[in-house]
């Protein structure tokens, strides 16, 4: 009886998913217009319209790649639409303490939120690809 009954839960969990939980994969490229790649910081994109709100985060590496995840590192992105927010490393401190040995920040401000990131990308149920441009700050012109 107990193999029996131990056989039914087992099917009944694997045949059971939570459709709010299911994500999707989502890799891709941060590229400025001059064509060269953000190589250090992370992405966030959050789904619109649910609540609480549900992100996605991927690290960006030094090829300006970055693969998103959700629950657990690189699991992908929930399906719909999101608004996207993109963040550099390279602000560490003021920089007085260590004059001229941290890098510029070269993106744009306005990226770090997303309410005036200005970007917005739909992730499909399917395998998913982006290519995320982004401007230079205004004081670094590139």
């Amino acid at each position: 009886m107990s193999l029996l009954l131990s056989a039914v839960v087992t099917s009944a969990l694997i045949g059971c998913s939570d459709p709010g939980r299911d994500t999707y994969p989502v890799s891709g490229l941060v590229r400025f217009p001059d064509g060269t790649v953000l190589r250090d910081g992370s992405v966030e994109f959050e789904i619109v319209g649910r609540k609480p709100a549900v992100t996605a985060t991927g690290q960006i590496g030094p090829d300006g790649t970055f693969t998103l995840g959700t629950f657990a590192a690189a699991d992908g992105a929930l399906a719909g639409e999101h608004r996207v927010a993109v963040f550099s490393s390279h602000r560490i401190g003021t920089g007085a303490e260590r004059p001229g040995m941290i890098p510029e920040n070269r993106l744009h401000p306005r990226y770090r939120s997303f309410d005036s990131s200005g970007i917005t990308l739909e992730v499909q149920p399917a395998e998913n690809q982006f290519v995320i441009d982004v401007e230079f700050a205004p004081e670094t012109g590139g």
